[in-house]
């Protein structure tokens, strides 16, 4: 099952946090982010793509080192605020590769991504958030676990997440 697919099933669950209403909402900042840089909507959707395999990578990471639970707090906290946890996911140097990937494969220039990171991240992180449970203390995030133990073809479909949402919040 795909990304968006669990997307819409933790929608369904109400035991899950997700709902239309944030997915439209994600959706619609993403449209308003493309046209304050002057972006196009593909542009800013393969942002978002890019800038989720490195999300990716570090929350593998994490988990790989820290647990399960690690990872999911890193994506709660990053839910609530990009620009918080952008120094616990990457360093100061990831930041400036993850800002130069960004731009030689969107056409935006640097200080427009940087610019665009502590947003981007946040939105990144309320999408893999959305399978978590309402019940606190329990880490049951079918969402997050799709996203980590994906096929690995180095394909994150975070950016086809945010263009179907686009269509699904019309």
């Amino acid at each position: 099952m795909g990304l968006f697919d669990q997307v819409m099933q933790a929608i369904d669950d109400p035991n899950r946090i997700a709902s239309t209403t944030d997915l439209g909402q994600i959706a619609k900042i993403v449209q308003q982010l493309g046209q304050q840089s002057n972006a196009s909507p593909e542009g800013m959707q393969q942002a978002v793509s890019i800038l989720g395999g490195f999300v990716k990578s570090s929350l593998k990471e994490t988990r790989a080192q820290q647990g399960d639970a690690a990872a999911q707090a890193l994506v709660d906290q990053g839910s609530q605020s990009g620009a918080a946890v952008i120094g616990r996911l990457f360093s100061g140097g990831q930041q400036q590769q993850i800002a130069q990937t960004v731009s030689d494969r969107t056409g935006l220039n640097m200080a427009q991504v940087q610019a665009l990171l502590p947003t981007l991240i946040p939105i990144v992180m309320k999408l893999l958030n959305s399978g978590n449970t309402r019940q606190a203390g329990e880490i049951n995030n079918n969402v997050l676990s799709t996203f980590l133990d994906g096929d690995g073809d180095g394909d994150v479909d975070m950016g086809d997440m945010i263009g179907m949402a686009s269509r699904f919040a019309r």
